[in-house]
């Protein structure tokens, strides 16, 4: 009994103090939704497709409670392809790009909600969102992950089930993307989208591996955000370019 007393402290002990890095990886169960867009070539749509099947790498700080997460993009891809012919010696070329957006999420100790980056042409916010969940789950399903236990919670947001693997060996609420307030460690989200797992856990993190939030960016709420949000895009439709991006 003292054993596992003097145990779990040391883990207490060890969320607590020191500055935790977590690495994930990702990978997509879907192919991107070419439908509502122009790109036609189907070279540059398999170039996308063979990168997305490489698990891409995500980088989780926690440090005095606070966490910050970001993704590590990808590289670009840039094809182009000919266009209209202007006259004998000149023909237009269709440029197509994937760029693949770093994502930044910063929480910090004991808010509910969440702070996410975002840069609309050189306009940078934050935009402040408290999730809501529909529903939590506690399942007895038991799980190793980096040799850490990990208990199941189903959680459904908007009709879909995100199933979140945490390990309350790590005693700490904190995990990529907006799920923050469980009762320990996430190491893993499964859903019909994706799946992010941890690969390595430590406390190898440096002080200054944590981003802190910009306090001279605006932090714009919800409704704040789906307006600007819109405005950005009714903006960039009104640009006729003669490049065809993609953007993850």
């Amino acid at each position: 009994m003292k054993l596992s007393f003097f145990f779990a402290f040391l883990l207490f002990n060890f969320a607590q103090s020191q500055n935790l890095k977590v690495e994930y990886s990702r990978l997509n169960n879907r192919d991107i939704d070419y439908s509502n867009s122009e790109i036609s070539s189907d070279d540059f749509k398999n170039k996308i497709s063979k990168e997305l099947e490489k698990g891409q790498k995500n980088i989780l700080y926690i440090l005095n409670g606070n966490s910050f997460f970001k993704s590590i993009p990808r590289g670009s891809i840039i094809t182009e392809e000919e266009g209209n012919r202007v006259d004998n010696r000149t023909t237009t070329r269709n440029r197509n790009e994937f760029i693949d957006t770093q994502m930044k999420i910063y929480n910090k100790k004991g808010d509910k909600g969440f702070y996410q980056y975002h840069n609309f042409d050189d306009d940078e916010m934050y935009h402040y969102s408290i999730p809501k969940f529909d529903n939590i789950e506690y399942k007895e399903d038991v799980e190793y992950i980096e040799n850490y236990k990990c208990k199941l919670a189903e959680v459904s947001v908007m009709g879909n089930i995100n199933k979140i693997w945490y390990t309350e060996d790590i005693p700490v609420s904190a995990g990529p993307y907006v799920f923050n307030n469980l009762p320990g460690l996430v190491l893993k989200i499964e859903n019909s989208n994706f799946i992010i797992y941890a690969t390595k856990v430590s406390n190898e993190g440096k002080k200054e591996d944590f981003e802190n939030i910009n306090p001279k960016l605006k932090v714009l709420n919800d409704e704040e955000f789906m307006k600007r949000r819109s405005e950005y895009q009714t903006e960039k439709s009104k640009v006729k370019e003669d490049r065809k991006t993609i953007r993850l």
